[in-house]
């Protein structure tokens, strides 16, 4: 994981956790920074303050805005660093067990803070779900332990903790109705690329998987909170919405299903693209893929995680879906929807993987040929099933494979920039270069990152462009007349 980014002033700190083991081949713009909010300390007479730090995933960042706007509600204001809160939130992640390794290392970092004044000092979110009780014995520093269902609460826990003389507070409760809409984000849209959480939970129970048991069973926000929320984040300068979800085509409210709210997102006013993160193979239709290739945001690129090229790793990590059953659908999308890319999940080294699984694996990412692979060998994680499975396959031989596999996988991602050379499209403008501040960058509907020379195109613009010269994985894009 990077070194944490520490902004000029910040409420909120997110750090990406990708896991040991993890690698990528592909086009994936990593969120690692802040959302800005005034430098407001906590002086006497000032109002109480806080502080969250995020770690995980961009349904962990949209769950901070939440927390957030919470303690906004209640009269609170944003700390200009953590030392200086009254209230530190670490916002958690369970996925890999280095995120919750780094956690309990920042939160005994402030055992001298906490010594010197008075804070209250909580652990929330998946690591809070999944270690509970647990998670507070022997540490002597964290006051309040809260879940993923408790987050509306967090104002009361606090002001409840301060008036204890002693012990702690410890909340994971299952709220099955909980999924957190947000009426009052905390600080000013920034860029304009937003993140909406429309469902939480998972039901599928994949035996590598510790979602279940963190989040909870699926459940999904109504209809009209997702299109009044997604209006709002347009309203405050988005351009583009990625909406998330453990499985997000899962979504259901009543009649209405995951392809009839991307038609109803569809009609906000202002709001140019819509990406979708993560689905889940089993519950893609076709009526998904002809509302992208019909309606006017959903983008022309789908991640659709397979995980295994093998029938006997599949079954094994109970993902429901056969390799044969799988690529049907990929050859649907593609008839449906013309010039769509595809990114994935892959594991290599599950419980019980031969070579001829592992082949099997190779094979169909040739087939495929992903956009994008987010790569990364098997480790065990406690409190899952595949816990139960016989892991006896070599670190080295692991990753031997990985090394294999993202190998293979670069070698196609070059294939297909290359193969879209010299095209004319569409590109959303997203921000300055990293690179080269005096220009910019932006994206082509199905996710080629493109730069745009200095002073042709300012964030949020919409250009047509050639993509003329290839760096990397990065286009330099000619803007063209209409017409041309």
């Amino acid at each position: 994981m990077s070194t944490p980014i520490v902004p000029k002033s910040s409420q909120m700190h997110f750090l990406q956790e990708p896991g040991p083991g993890r690698s990528r081949s592909g086009r994936r713009f990593e969120r690692i920074g802040s959302v800005a909010a005034p430098a407001l300390g906590s002086e006497p007479g000032e109002r109480k303050t806080f502080y969250v730090e995020t770690y995980g995933c961009e349904m962990n960042q949209y769950d901070s805005d939440f927390i957030a706007s919470r303690f906004l509600d209640e009269g609170y204001v944003p700390a200009a660093d953590p030392d200086t809160a009254d209230v530190l939130l670490f916002n958690t992640c369970s996925i890999r067990q280095g995120a919750e390794d780094r956690v309990r290392a920042r939160v005994q970092s402030f055992a001298g803070v906490k010594r010197r004044r008075d804070m209250v000092l909580g652990v929330v979110g998946c690591m809070a779900q999944r270690l509970g009780d647990e998670l507070q014995q022997g540490q002597g520093l964290i006051d309040i332990v809260a879940g993923t269902d408790t987050y509306r609460d967090l104002p009361e826990m606090v002001e409840e903790m301060r008036g204890r003389a002693e012990g702690r507070i410890v909340r994971t409760d299952a709220d099955a109705e909980q999924t957190y809409a947000i009426r009052n984000y905390p600080t000013d849209q920034e860029g304009i690329s937003a993140f909406l959480t429309i469902m939480q939970g998972c039901d599928k129970f994949c035996t590598f998987c510790i979602v279940p048991y963190t989040r909870g069973r699926e459940r999904s926000k109504p209809w009209q909170d997702v299109v009044t929320e997604a209006q709002t984040l347009v309203d405050r300068g988005a351009r583009q919405i990625t909406l998330l979800g453990q499985n997000v085509n899962s979504y259901r409210d009543g009649p209405v299903d995951f392809a009839e709210l991307l038609r109803q997102v569809d009609t906000v006013k202002g709001l140019e693209r819509v990406f979708f993160t993560s689905s889940y193979p089993r519950d893609m239709t076709d009526e998904v893929f002809e509302v992208i290739a019909g309606h006017r945001t959903p983008v022309e690129y789908l991640h659709f995680p397979v995980q295994s090229g093998s029938d006997a790793v599949l079954k094994r990590m109970k993902r429901r879906h056969t390799v044969d059953w799988y690529l049907q659908r990929i050859d649907a999308a593609r008839r449906i929807i013309p010039d769509i890319q595809f990114s994935t999940d892959l594991m290599v080294g599950f419980p019980g993987e031969t070579e001829e699984d592992f082949q099997a694996t190779l094979r169909l990412v040739e087939r495929v040929r992903y956009a994008e692979c987010f790569m990364y060998a098997y480790s065990p994680r406690e409190g899952t099933p595949a816990t139960r499975l016989t892991d006896d396959l070599p670190d080295g031989e692991k990753a031997r494979r990985l090394e294999t596999l993202i190998t293979l996988q670069r070698g196609i991602v070059k294939e297909i920039l290359e193969e879209n050379e010299g095209r004319i499209l569409e590109v959303l403008v997203e921000g300055p270069s990293k690179k080269n501040p005096r220009e910019c960058f932006g994206r082509t509907r199905n996710r080629f990152m493109v730069v745009l020379p200095e002073g042709s195109a300012q964030p949020g613009d919409m250009v047509r462009v050639r993509l003329s010269e290839l760096r990397g994985s990065t286009y330099r894009g000619i803007p063209v007349e209409t017409g041309e």
